[in-house]
């Protein structure tokens, strides 16, 4: 029975481990504008672990699962995952917008994610701030500090990816381009010399 229930831990731990061995193999094979999302990302699932708000009256404190935030961390952490999959993703999302027919791109997505999340945390802020007229002392946690500062690197790379993939299609284009202009000229420079007189034929019959 031990043998069983330590071969089925040692299963799940080299699971756990191939799995964290895949996301840093990955990561740090990210460009330096997903790697500013996976930071914003990690920064994000990280606020929701801290204190959101507390009411000095009561004693209480709330975070992200709280009802007095609408539970909005279980909505954090499904845009989290959202970019987790775009990010590690690389085959799979691509047939996943097939399947689902988007044709949003990634940056687009990613920057959408990121002004959703600020804009969440802003009426979690606001609605917060609305407890003063129940309550004399709120203080606002750490937590949505982070998830603002989790927002702007998120949408911040998102910017950057698009100046990438941009920078990217222009340098393809150019060189594609410039490939079928030496094609084009390699082709008129032999017309050309098939249409050239032979010198040899110019010579009088005397």
């Amino acid at each position: 029975m031990d043998y069983i229930s330590n071969s089925k831990n040692r299963k799940l731990k080299n699971k756990i481990h191939f799995l964290f061995a895949r996301l840093s193999f990955n990561f740090i094979h990210l460009s330096g504008s997903l790697r500013v999302i996976s930071i914003g990302v990690f920064i994000s699932f990280f606020s929701l672990f801290l204190n959101w708000f507390s009411i000095i009256d009561n004693g209480f404190t709330g975070n992200a699962f709280s009802v007095h935030t609408g539970y909005i961390g279980y909505i954090i952490i499904l845009i989290n995952s959202i970019l987790c999959f775009l990010l590690l993703s690389n085959t799979g999302k691509e047939k996943l917008k097939t399947k689902a027919h988007l044709t949003f791109s990634d940056h687009t997505i990613i920057i959408a994610s990121g002004i959703t999340l600020f804009l969440l945390t802003l009426v979690i802020f606001n609605s917060i701030r609305g407890f003063v007229l129940f309550y004399q002392n709120i203080v606002i946690g750490d937590g949505i500090i982070f998830q603002y500062i989790g927002s702007f690197f998120i949408t911040v790379g998102g910017f950057l990816y698009y100046r990438e993939k941009k920078q990217d299609f222009l340098s393809t284009m150019y060189v594609e381009n410039a490939q079928a202009s030496d094609s084009f000229l390699a082709d008129y420079e032999d017309i050309l010399g098939k249409n050239d007189p032979d010198k040899k034929n110019m010579t009088l019959p005397l």
